[in-house]
């Protein structure tokens, strides 16, 4: 019922019904209730013909039916004049738009509700049988119900309006509904994966592996299903709602059922008494009297006055007596004994209307005379009626005797009769009392319940949307599909009450701003890692490595408070991190001054590159600035290579770290310390060059051995067009570098010294001076034969 209850609710969230069209069918409605009756007067028991007479809500207080006076159902019939002023409020607001919706909404609730209660105080009022029901307007069950449905709607409308006035809940909500979209778009694309599987191994596979394949279709859907239901939860809310109904629901079974049986056996001893001592007060009459008509007429006069005020009226009352002679004993009757037939209808309580009573019901034949004296001797039965189906009637008998010497002369039987619905009309109202208050009681308690059960369960789910928020945060963070700022790691502690939710809210933000605190100090990679459970596994990637160092930083330094040196130390890094991760890079570590970076992908050679260009660019506009304060202005070196490196966690038990290690990330580090020899900026190895496009204007700097290898490797430097050098000036000083590059490995030194010193003269080229030492070092010294112009790093 509760799933039910919210079912109704999700589908009414998420129907969008305009405003105008609530307001049209409110007045529809309204229309209805007031036009069709709602409620129908008493059943007559006594005579079946006469007609109860249905109640209209506009007529009902002229119609005599409702007692004036200080009681529920006239209050509640005179309340129900608000159903055509709720008509005509919300008829004006269609035209009139200041009429706000609320006006509108308890205008359609207020007099729905009244409504509601007229019909059950009618119903508790009015309704004396079974058959009131039976005969009641079909007219009235479909107003009533039609008004039921819509305050149920009306109610849950202020439900939803309510919660979606809470920023809290539709921020919990939307998250809610993102997930789904987000599982529904990976359900899919597993589909689309296994249409297209199936397609190929069709295409691809023969007749008889098709089976097979079949057989691992169905697996995957399969699976798919059960990723799809794994889902699938209980909500805290709903079995706060289910706990607190089924017990209310339990009480009041538990109510309903030992107040009506307590009542029922109550009712029930009383009814018997009331009818036995009838019976037996009209036979002790007639013995005490000797017969004499005078007497028994007026006492049966008597008790016929008495009946109208009588709690349970008898039908009438019967003395019939037998003219047989031969005396029969009361005592001396057994299974054995033949019973006159009880012929004389002596009396009765119908007097003018002899006529209308049964044939049947004037005699006692010897069979029914043997069984009424079984059941008078009977302790068990002797208090009870015997029930006339056919009829609709009890009767309780008593035997008429005479004393004798010889014992009770049996003279007939005292009957008196009564209508089965009227015995059973007090247990039938109280009936219906019990069950409609109980229902109304449990209505009001599901309305109630919704509401507590957001009250309890609300500072639950927003702390649950915000967690939920503050992980999908990270988690974008980890994943690389967000900004990673450990700013934008934030908590929002909104919950308003004040109880152990509150504190755990509390907590919770301490641990978020903890960990944004530790944040900015681990890597992300290392996060990542650790969150893919990879602390124990290592693995081959393709990386491109961009090291950076800050040229004469220490000496920068000497004079420096250390406080000053961190915060010019954090600017550098600062910025330089900043473009790294723009270009989708990641700092694997700082060292000092020192970065290493790395990226990865199939353009991470272009995206480092990208990133050494835009740090040189920032660096020279921190020179200007520093130029212009007069502080000291700092250069710096780049150095990248790409290749195979070993990925994984380094370190001890307590504390470990994700890295890389190889010849790919040592030969990064020594060209980076290369600029040093060569007096460059940014020398990038042989393997980032052949994946570099046009947009790179790259000459080739050396054949160099580093330190700690043996194999020569080829670098290139990576030129960059300034104010001072534009690209016209870029271009020459590539080619004059490498036209003197070719002719010094040729050893055609004068030639080479040729093309080195116009770059020299021309645009003040670092290397250029670098090999012009060296062809005087050559010119001097000749390299050996079988010299292929390497050069041997010696320094780091």
């Amino acid at each position: 019922m509760i799933k039910a209850l919210n079912d109704i609710l999700n589908r009414i969230k998420k129907i969008y019904v305009h405003p105008k069209t609530v307001k049209i069918a409110s007045l529809i409605i309204l229309t209805e209730l007031m036009i069709l009756p709602f409620s129908m007067t008493k059943m007559d028991l006594f005579n079946t013909s006469q007609k109860a007479v249905s109640l209209y809500p506009m007529t009902v207080l002229f119609s005599g039916f409702a007692q004036r006076g200080f009681n529920f159902f006239y209050a509640s019939s005179l309340l129900l004049f608000l159903l055509p002023i709720s008509f005509i409020i919300i008829s004006v607001s269609l035209f009139q738009k200041k009429i706000s919706s609320k006006v509108v909404y308890f205008s359609a609730l207020i007099p729905i509700s009244l409504y509601l209660a007229a019909s059950v105080s009618g119903m508790n009022l009015f309704a004396n049988t079974a058959r009131w029901f039976y005969t009641l307007n079909g007219f009235t069950y479909f107003a009533f119900f039609t008004a039921l449905v819509f305050h149920a709607f009306l109610i849950a409308h202020g439900i939803i309006s309510i919660k979606r006035q809470n920023g809290s809940y539709m921020e919990y909500k939307r998250l809610l509904k993102e997930e789904e979209e987000k599982e529904e778009a990976l359900r899919k694309r597993a589909a689309d994966r296994i249409k297209k599987q199936k397609e190929k191994s069709l295409k691809n596979t023969p007749e008889s592996i098709r089976e097979e394949n079949f057989s691992v279709e169905k697996l995957l859907k399969n699976s798919i299903n059960s990723f799809k239901n794994r889902k699938k939860r209980s909500h805290i809310k709903i079995k706060i709602t289910i706990v607190i109904l089924f017990t209310i629901l339990v009480i009041l079974s538990t109510f309903i059922y030992t107040d009506l049986r307590n009542y029922n056996i109550m009712l029930t001893q009383n009814v018997n008494t009331t009818g036995k001592n009838q019976a037996e007060q009209v036979a002790a009459i007639y013995s005490f009297s000797d017969g004499l008509h005078a007497k028994i007429s007026a006492f049966l006069e008597g008790i016929k006055k008495t009946n109208l005020s009588s709690p349970f009226p008898f039908q009438r009352v019967d003395i019939i007596t037998t003219s047989n002679k031969t005396p029969v004993f009361l005592e001396e009757i057994d299974s054995s004994t033949v019973l006159p037939s009880f012929d004389v209808f002596s009396y009765t309580t119908e007097a003018g209307n002899v006529r209308s009573i049964p044939d049947e019901e004037k005699h006692i034949t010897p069979e029914d005379a043997a069984h009424y004296i079984t059941h008078f001797k009977n302790e068990n039965t002797v208090s009870t009626p015997i029930y006339k189906a056919e009829k609709g009637t009890c009767i309780y008998i008593y035997p008429i005797t005479f004393t004798r010497k010889e014992g009770q002369r049996l003279l007939g039987f005292s009957v008196v009769t009564y209508l089965k619905e009227i015995l059973d009309r007090p247990y039938f109202q109280a009936k219906v009392f019990v069950f409609s208050i109980s229902t109304v009681f449990f209505y009001a308690s599901i309305i109630i319940v919704l509401f507590l059960a957001d009250f309890i369960a609300n500072p639950v789910i927003f702390l649950c949307g915000n967690i939920r928020k503050t992980a999908n945060i990270l988690s974008g963070m980890i994943s690389s599909s967000a900004a990673v700022e450990a700013e934008r790691l934030i908590f929002e502690e909104n919950i308003k009450t004040h109880d152990e939710i509150k504190t755990l809210s509390i907590e919770l933000k301490n641990i978020i701003s903890l960990i944004r605190g530790i944040l900015p100090y681990v890597s992300f990679h290392t996060i990542q890692n650790a969150e893919k459970n990879l602390s124990s596994k290592s693995t081959t990637r393709e990386l491109c490595f961009l090291f950076t160092d800050i040229r004469g930083f220490t000496t920068m330094c000497e004079n420096m408070q250390p406080r000053e040196v961190i915060n010019i130390l954090n600017r550098y890094l600062d910025i330089e991190t900043k473009i790294i991760f723009e270009n989708g890079g990641d700092v694997d570590k700082y060292v000092g001054d020192e970065i290493m970076a790395f990226f990865s992908g199939p353009k991470k050679e272009i995206n480092a590159c990208k990133a050494a260009m835009e740090i040189r660019k920032a660096m020279r506009r921190e020179q200007k600035a520093a130029a212009k304060e007069g502080s000291a202005t700092i250069s710096i070196g780049i150095g990248i290579n790409s290749g195979p490196v070993v990925f994984g966690p380094v370190g001890s038990k307590t504390r470990k770290d994700f890295t890389s290690i190889g010849d790919t990330v040592n030969l990064a580090a020594r060209l980076e310390g290369a600029n040093k020899e060569y007096g460059s900026k940014s020398i990038i190895s042989e393997a980032v060059y052949e994946n570099l496009d046009d947009s790179f204007i790259c000459r080739e700097l050396d054949l160099v051995t580093v330190k700690g290898k043996t194999e020569p490797v080829r670098i290139f430097e990576i030129l960059q067009p300034t104010e001072k050098q534009p690209i016209e000036a870029v271009n020459e000083i590539k080619k004059l570098f490498e036209t003197g590059l070719f002719h010094y490995r040729k050893r055609k030194w004068k030639q080479a010294e040729k093309a080195f010193s116009e770059c020299v003269e021309k645009h003040n080229d670092a290397p250029s001076k670098v090999f012009l030492k060296r062809i005087a070092h050559y010119q001097e010294f000749p390299p050996k034969n079988g010299w292929k112009g390497v050069f041997i790093m010696n320094v780091k």
